[in-house]
């Protein structure tokens, strides 16, 4: 015979593999904390190989990483502005600077995308912040919304002749 204390050890055992299981294919389907990604990558696909020191007008290659975890398909709209020091970024509102381009893209849920950028900087300017800042489509509203997601880089753009 198997001692008590032991068949409720089992018994106890048994009810937590249940119980996980059960939860497991209740919540399989569910999003707990959604989330959209924002990467700038250099020439090379690599986080810190970027341009420093430009000439105004001058092309250079950057690598624009989008990733969807919303639990839907999302509509991204990724904004290049051109600011300096003097204006900080915001996490909650969306950066006053002008927009030098932007590059939208589709995303069904659970993917991302490397797509190859070419920018120029129009301006001269000692530490010249260039923002990355992420919108996405709110179908809700009609209209494009500020999702709190943004990159930078800091690059010297001087005037050539």
């Amino acid at each position: 015979m198997i001692d008590e204390d032991i068949k409720t050890v089992i018994v106890g055992l048994l009810l937590v593999i249940a119980g996980f299981t059960v939860f497991q294919a209740f919540f399989a389907d569910r999003i707990v904390e959604p989330f959209s990604e924002l990467g700038i990558l250099g020439p090379e696909k690599k986080i810190g190989d970027y341009p420093r020191e430009l000439d105004v007008g001058e092309e250079f290659d950057l690598y624009l990483y989008l990733g969807n975890h919303m639990g839907s398909v999302q509509y991204y709209r990724v904004y290049v502005k051109q600011g300096s020091r003097d204006l900080n970024v915001s996490d909650t509102e969306p950066y006053g600077a002008p927009v030098l381009t932007s590059y939208d893209k589709v995303l069904v849920d659970e993917s991302n995308v490397t797509m190859p950028i070419v920018l120029s900087i129009p301006e001269p300017g000692l530490n010249t912040r260039l923002v990355f800042e992420m919108h996405r489509f709110n179908p809700d509203l009609g209209d494009w919304e500020y999702h709190e997601r943004w990159n930078q880089l800091w690059l010297n753009v001087t005037e050539t002749g």
